[in-house]
């Protein structure tokens, strides 16, 4: 196996083990950026809760396909099969950090649900 090859499946490995917190990331960018622009040009409430739960509502749904199906997130990051010997150990650690940043985004989307959207900093 090549160097090249040896550093695709390592880096893929990485990615795939910390999937979950990469979408959780995403989901906080795309709440904080869209609910910030949209309150700073003065749009009510509703738009502004609307873009957040169908942000975290969309980032939520990639998590747990992701957490369902993690042979085909695997596959689609490293180009090949995961090795037998260490899949079940890669599979575990993903599932476990996925299902912390789903229960973190859905935090984080109750905040949007609970909290006024566009209040006064002062």
């Amino acid at each position: 196996m090549s160097d090249v090859a040896s550093s695709r499946r390592m880096m893929a490995a990485f990615v795939f083990i910390i999937y979950g917190p990469i979408c959780w990331a995403l989901q906080l960018a795309l709440i904080y950026g869209s609910q910030s622009a949209l309150c700073a040009f003065g749009t009510d409430w509703g738009p502004v809760t609307t873009a957040v739960l169908v942000s975290s509502l969309a980032t939520m749904a990639l998590a747990s396909a992701g957490s369902v199906w993690p042979a085909t997130v695997y596959r689609l990051l490293a180009g090949i099969k995961a090795p037998a010997g260490q899949w079940p150990f890669m599979r575990f650690v993903m599932r476990l950090l996925t299902g912390l940043a789903l229960l973190a985004m859905l935090y984080a989307a109750l905040g949007a649900l609970l909290l006024p959207a566009c209040a006064a900093l002062r």
